[in-house]
């Protein structure tokens, strides 16, 4: 197993914690304001409450990719190729539509999670 299989699983577990604590700590009033308008419909078309709202999410939707890379990482010693899909597919669009976003960086562990089956693949002779 060489380093980038062993750190990509941390990088994306890495990505979901602060996109959580981002998602609390820098928008703090509109969970007050979810939390006053009762939470069943407590969006009400506000836009920084769904910007909490969908960085809380895929905080969570990383941690589930990261958390899935790191046990097939244990178990076979390699990143599955799904994990590396789901971060270029989601990066990749980000980045294509919201250019100034961290897509990129998404977009980045995706092909750090590439080039980890690679060199994998490369090691084991075929």
């Amino acid at each position: 197993m060489n380093a980038i299989t062993r750190w990509t699983p941390w990088g994306i577990i890495a990505l979901a914690c602060v996109h959580t604590v981002y998602a609390f700590a820098t928008m703090p009033g509109a969970w007050g304001d979810i939390a006053r308008a009762g939470v069943l419909d407590g969006i009400q078309g506000d836009a920084e409450r769904e910007v909490a709202l969908w960085f809380l999410y895929s905080g969570v939707g990383f941690m589930a990719i990261g958390t899935f890379a790191l046990k097939e990482v244990r178990a076979t010693g390699r990143v599955p190729l799904q994990a590396a899909l789901y971060l270029l597919a989601v990066g990749g669009t980000m980045s294509a539509v919201m250019p100034a976003s961290g897509g990129w960086l998404v977009l980045l562990l995706g092909l750090l999670a590439l080039a980890a089956r690679r060199r994998d693949r490369a090691t084991e002779g075929g």
